[in-house]
Order: structure tokens, then C-alpha cells, then sequence
């Protein structure tokens, strides 16, 4: 069995997985050691192109520790493994709902047009929501690499998740490839279950929010550049990188935006600060459409988060909402009650749940009217109610 995974984390996650079941001999790994939600794909499967890629890739990505070398030198080895497959070999490709994985699925899949193999296919967003998350405890992943090496064991064993993959989806993967290698793009996110395109500068009023979220709270003139960037990517849903955001972050820079001291060599060696004019830079939006038409869904979730756009679902944050802190007490308050109609330890449905949710509900409706009475007409807002118990019932 070959593997082939997209990235070094979730290359050396499986690895290690493969070792600890004793298979570390018979199956091998071929990783995509790249971000293909970031930088040009025009023509990425012809030599021209990926000379294009590597330069622009060159300019953004710092080899103080040799990163950008391995990742040329890991690039070389993957394209001459993939050269050397025999026939009848069966392959498992690992991949996740986001936009660098989904793309780099329909390379790997053109990449391997002309080989005669048994291909399956294992979506690790949707295998890990169905193995790991319960009623009661919940974690999303973004990307295959964020799963543990005890996790991939599991996942590898469940075969009801991994699919096989027909000549016609090949063929579907393959020229869906195509139509991403003939856009010149440089960034790309998931949303509403699709790749799509978005400007270079999509993240840029998110960082400057970040940064001033930082200011708040260390009391400094200037931040550290990798506590910026570490803030940013861990409240991020995309996934894009840090070398990415960093990228961004000198454009800024350059703009004005942010002032710095120390030298801008590598993150480590230079800090940052919001100018005048960056105090005053356009507010962060999850999408373009909420911008235009502010439209928020309130929702219980495990983790309290009930604001999420009814455009995008993504989460919104504290100061996407314009809400007195009375209100936004009211609802934070309300929200961590969700889910309390199960027994933490055997995740049953306690002898009064249903009437829990029922209440929950209702007291959600509730708070959602104060909600449209403090920012209608300027916001629509709608509630989502819990269901949980009616598959218990």
C-alpha cells in the first residue's frame, strides 16, 4: 500500500502510525510537502509552471532554516515516487475539507493519470467527525495534519470510511485539476463545501483585528511578530499558513499599516505595531457578502460560540456583533447551557432532556428578539433551534 498525504505534519503523523501497527515495512508514504491553497497553480503540472510557483514561493517563504530547500528537495523526491509506481499498486490518499488538500487531491490524482493502480480515498474532516466527536465533546480539524499519530491508527482501521475511488470520479478530479492550472490566483479558502478564489489581501483586515486584540491584552508598544502570527493562524478557520500571513503582514508593512523595529530577515527578529492609519484600516468580515449584508445566525454549539454568519457559517466573534455587554452576558450565559441534556459521562439522554432543550430553546428565541430589536434593520438575524433529542426520542 502506498499513502500519499498532503504535508509534512500529517506525513509524519502517518508514519508514525505505521510504525506503531507494524506496517511501517510493507506501506510506504508519498507526501505533497507544499500549501496549494496559497500561491499560483497555472500550469503546476508542466515544468514552466512549477518553476513559476517555486519563485513566487521563493520571495514569501524564509530559509533561515532551510525551509524553502526541503521543500524544493521534498518536491523532487515526491514527483520521481510517483514516478517509480508500478501497476496494480493500490494507493490511499489522505485528505481533508479544505482548500489546500481538496486541490491537492485533484493534482495528485492527474499526477497519476497514466498509472494502472486501485485508488481509494479517505476523507480524514469527515472520518474524524464520525470516529471522535460525540454529543458531548467536540473537535474540528482543519487540516489532516492536526490529527495524532493514535488517531490515524484508528482512522486507517475503519474501512467503512475509505472509499474507492471509479475511472469516471478520476476523470472528474483530473479535469477539475485543469480548470484550477489555467487561473493565475495566489489564494484560495474553503467555503460552503467548494474551493474558491479570493483576493490576496482577503485576510489582511483579520490580521490588523488580531493585532489590536494582542495590543489589549500585553500592554506593549510592540508585539512579536510570531505572537501575531501565532494568534492569527490559531483563530483562523482557513488554512493557509504562516509563512502566508507573514507574507501579508510586510505588504502591510510596506502600506503603512504597521510600524516595526529589528529586521525583517525572519519572524523572530523583528516586532511590530498598529500606525495611526492602521488603527483605522477596514474592519475584519468572515465574507464579503456579510459585509454587504450583515446577516447573523444564532445557534447553540458545544464550546459557546452562538454567533455564526448566515452567509459562510463562519464563527463570529465578541466585535462582529455590536452588542451591549448586558445582551452579549445574556446570551454567552445562555449558550454554555447547551447540551446539558446529556450525561457528561455516558452521553444518554438524561430523563428530562427533552424538556431541557425545549426550555433552552425557548429562552434562545427569546434573547434572539432582544438581538433584533438592538440591531435591526442594519442586521438580520435568525435563530437556529437545538434538535438533538428528537434522534433520542
Amino acid at each position: 500500500m502506498i499513502h500519499i498525504v498532503f504535508g509534512a505534519a500529517a506525513a509524519g503523523s502517518l508514519k508514525q502510525a505505521l510504525r506503531e501497527m507494524k506496517l511501517d515495512q510493507e506501506d510506504d508514504i508519498i507526501a505533497f510537502n507544499d500549501i496549494y491553497s496559497i500561491g499560483p497553480l497555472l500550469h503546476l503540472h508542466e515544468h514552466e509552471g512549477q518553476e513559476k510557483r517555486k519563485a513566487w514561493l521563493r520571495n514569501m517563504i524564509s530559509n533561515e532554516f532551510g525551509d524553502f530547500d526541503d521543500m524544493v528537495t521534498d518536491q523532487h523526491k515526491m514527483f520521481q515516487q510517483i514516478k517509480d509506481i508500478k501497476g496494480s499498486t493500490s494507493i490511499l490518499i489522505w485528505t481533508g475539507n479544505n482548500a489546500h488538500e481538496q486541490i491537492a487531491l485533484r493534482y495528485a490524482i492527474y499526477l497519476l493519470k497514466e498509472k494502472n493502480i486501485e485508488l481509494s480515498l479517505i476523507n480524514t474532516t469527515t472520518a474524524f467527525d464520525h470516529l471522535f466527536n460525540t454529543k458531548t465533546r467536540r473537535m474540528d480539524i482543519r487540516h489532516t495534519g492536526e490529527i495524532t499519530p493514535g488517531k490515524f491508527k484508528v482512522l486507517y482501521g475503519s474501512k467503512d470510511h475509505i472509499q474507492l475511488v471509479t475511472k469516471e470520479e478520476r476523470e472528474k478530479l483530473k479535469n477539475e485539476w485543469l480548470s484550477f492550472a489555467h487561473e493565475n490566483h495566489t489564494l484560495r479558502i474553503w467555503r460552503n463545501e467548494q474551493t474558491i478564489n479570493v483576493p490576496e489581501d482577503e485576510f489582511d483586515a483579520y490580521l490588523v483585528k488580531m493585532a489590536k486584540r494582542v495590543h489589549q491584552s500585553d500592554q506593549e508598544e510592540y508585539i512579536k511578530t510570531p505572537r501575531l502570527i501565532g494568534e492569527v493562524i490559531g483563530h483562523l478557520e482557513q488554512y493557509i499558513g504562516d509563512d502566508f500571513i507573514e507574507y501579508r503582514l510586510k505588504k502591510l508593512i510596506d502600506q503603512g499599516v504597521f510600524d516595526m523595529k529589528g529586521k525583517r530577515i525572519s519572524m523572530r527578529y523583528y516586532s511590530i505595531k498598529l500606525t495611526a492609519f492602521g488603527q483605522h484600516f477596514k474592519k475584519w468580515v468572515c465574507c464579503r457578502e456579510f459585509e454587504e449584508h450583515p446577516f447573523v445566525k444564532i445557534e447553540g454549539t458545544y464550546g459557546g460560540e452562538p454567533f455564526q454568519c448566515g452567509h459562510c457559517q463562519c464563527h463570529l466573534e465578541r466585535d462582529d456583533v455590536p452588542l451591549s455587554d448586558t445582551l452579549f452576558s445574556k446570551i454567552w450565559y445562555w449558550a454554555i447551557q447547551y447540551g446539558r441534556w446529556f450525561d457528561e459521562e455516558t452521553e444518554d439522554l438524561l430523563p428530562h432532556g427533552v424538556e431541557m432543550e425545549k426550555r433552552f430553546n425557548e429562552e434562545g428565541e427569546r434573547i434572539t428578539e432582544d438581538i433584533k430589536l438592538a440591531l435591526s434593520p442594519a442586521y438580520q438575524i435568525e435563530y437556529i433551534p437545538s434538535e438533538m433529542t428528537r434522534y433520542y426520542i
